[in-house]
């Protein structure tokens, strides 16, 4: 197949995949897409091209935000911990049904406690939603949660470990965006402490699918993010109408087991290739 790109992705001798190719050999109609986030906006940064491809493909899909994001806020005194949730709450299932998601369950950890919790205990909740949802594929964080946030990290290994405990035989992908997005869009991300230090990491743990966003999916992409009112202001001056356009288009997803390196691997690259990382 031809590399395929879109105006907003940089143009690079990778095969950038569109959604719809990956959507279509990890699900088919009437499965379900199980997608693990610790914070509302997770998703819409992080999965949400893979998610309204599902959706637009037939498939049920089912959104878990582990925490309501309670702390995320410079201005604790106009925002406590209580106002901030409700608020999040809202902007998070006004953003998954831009996605075309169906359900959405909120699990109610502290927000950036989450590394706290002892493993067990978040993988056996984590365990009981797989066991409840039977979904046919599951999206969630990699090993460095993409920016290095704790809470991030924690429930990734919760989902990994709720899936290994049965048999890892249910399809795992997750995201490794950070260590795609252009150079330059990164050090603008920074400016706006969006990354903990040493992040992102400069390339994924193993080989994974490079993605483009275009037409309906990127616009779907673009007005869940404007549901997080709250949250995506200082992003999006730091990156400017375009930056921000484009840090959306990319997204990049890794087959965490063999079930989805089965489904995917004929997509996937072993590397961001040096001229990806550092395209304009």
């Amino acid at each position: 197949m031809t590399n395929t790109t879109a105006p907003s992705v940089p143009t690079n001798p990778i095969t950038w995949r569109p959604v719809a190719e990956v959507t279509s050999a990890l699900l088919r109609p009437g499965d379900t897409l199980l997608a693990i986030w610790a914070h509302p906006d997770d998703e819409s940064y992080l999965g949400a091209g893979l998610m309204a491809g599902a959706a637009r493909l037939g498939v049920r899909v089912v959104s878990i935000s582990v925490t309501l994001g309670e702390h995320g806020t410079d201005d604790p005194v106009s925002f406590p911990p209580a106002k901030l949730a409700a608020l999040r709450e809202q902007e998070l299932r006004g953003a998954l049904g831009a996605l075309g998601a169906r359900s959405v369950a909120v699990l109610g950890y502290e927000d950036g406690e989450c590394h706290e919790v002892p493993e067990e205990v978040g993988t056996e909740h984590i365990g009981r939603v797989v066991d409840a949802v039977r979904p046919d594929a599951v999206l969630t964080f990699d090993s460095d949660g993409v920016t290095g946030h704790a809470d991030h990290q924690a429930v990734g290994r919760w989902t990994r470990g709720a899936l290994a405990e049965r048999g890892d035989v249910t399809p795992l992908v997750t995201t490794v965006v950070g260590s795609v997005w252009p150079v330059d869009l990164i050090d603008q991300m920074h400016s706006v402490s969006m990354f903990y230090p040493g992040y992102p990491l400069p390339r994924p743990a193993g080989p994974f699918v490079p993605v483009t966003l275009s037409g309906d999916v990127l616009e779907q992409k673009l007005s869940a993010l404007r549901e997080h009112r709250s949250q995506v202001g200082p992003l999006e001056t730091a990156l400017g109408v375009g930056g921000y356009r484009r840090m959306a288009a990319i997204e990049a997803y890794r087959p965490t087991n063999e079930a989805a390196t089965r489904l995917l691997a004929d997509l996937t690259v072993t590397s961001p290739s040096e001229e990806m990382a550092t395209a304009a």
